[in-house]
């Protein structure tokens, strides 16, 4: 089944099916149209990132996209029966119930959740997490439609290059899976649309900035969930490795810091002599990491193609 949206604008109602990609503005050719003059041209996407999984993302509107009463100005996961709202016209989100699994049952309670697995695979798999550095001074000193225009500048280019590296996106929270020389090539695109935003967007209140991790390792790949709600995801330890290492990216004032298990896949000669030791959450013992920054990519991937 696919995912609908009811959308109701006075007397008008009618259903809408979630295909790949919807937009929605004041005047065609966006597939849902809302001829409300305070509703921008190019006022909101809503994107499919894998079967069951929809995003709502505000491409910079100026009065803004809310969902259940609240503005939004990062991509937003929507659930069953979340309303979105621009100005007088409301699209209910109306997501297909999960597919049955053969042996899964519930007991009476609403308490008790039956934990399901569908196609669960474990492989080998290098991990990025990316963090916008200040974000907080960022959303406290713009105005709701310059955070809004910025944040979907960002994704939009972010998204884009993370397709043209061959990543996959997991989750609007910063991480992505490739090989190792490829998430590397990745961090460094998703630098250089940081420059890019902060040549042409003046006045922020500080510099658009963001902070990189990469972990490799042996992570379990399926879809997971209770018998209301699942999703394709990875787990593991590998993938928390990779959100710690990000966070040591600012301890270590580096922009980007590798796992052993990903920079031992690159040539010795870039890493054996920067290497250091940190202790991460979760670790009893140090961990071996190779700092750098951003402007050293491109001398490593040289180095290593």
């Amino acid at each position: 089944m696919t995912a609908t949206l009811t959308y109701k604008r006075g007397t008008e109602e009618r259903e809408i099916a979630c295909t790949a990609l919807l937009t929605i503005g004041r005047t065609p050719p966006n597939e849902i149209v809302i001829p409300h003059p305070k509703v921008s041209r190019n006022h909101a996407i809503i994107r499919m990132l894998k079967p069951g999984e929809h995003y709502l993302i505000d491409v910079g509107s100026t009065n803004g996209t809310y969902l259940n009463g609240r503005r939004i100005v990062i991509p937003t996961l929507l659930n069953d029966l979340d309303v979105i709202t621009l100005e007088d016209c409301s699209l209910t989100f109306h997501a297909p119930p999960p597919p049955p699994i053969s042996g899964e049952h519930e007991e009476d309670g609403p308490m008790t959740v039956t934990m399901t697995s569908v196609g669960i695979e474990v492989e080998e798999v290098t991990f990025l997490v990316c963090d916008i550095r200040n974000y907080t001074p960022l959303s406290e000193s713009l105005a709701p439609s310059s955070l809004a225009a910025l944040m979907a500048r960002w994704f939009k280019s972010a998204t884009q290059a993370i397709a043209e590296g061959f990543g996959t996106v997991d989750k609007f929270i910063g991480d992505a899976a490739w090989p190792v020389l490829c998430a590397l090539r990745v961090a460094k695109r998703l630098s250089d649309i940081c420059a890019e935003v902060n040549r042409t967007v003046p006045g922020l209140p500080c510099p658009f900035r963001i902070g990189v991790g990469i972990n490799t390792g042996r992570a379990v790949l399926g879809t997971l969930g209770g018998s209301g709600y699942r999703e394709y995801t990875a787990i593991g330890d590998a993938v928390n490795m990779a959100f710690r290492f990000e966070s040591e990216s600012k301890a270590l004032g580096k922009d980007v810091v590798v796992g052993p298990d990903s920079y031992k896949h690159l040539p010795r000669r870039a890493w054996e002599r920067a290497c250091r030791d940190v202790t991460v959450k979760g670790k009893n013992e140090p961990v071996s990491v190779w700092a750098i920054a951003f402007d050293e990519i491109d001398a490593i991937l040289a180095g290593g193609e």
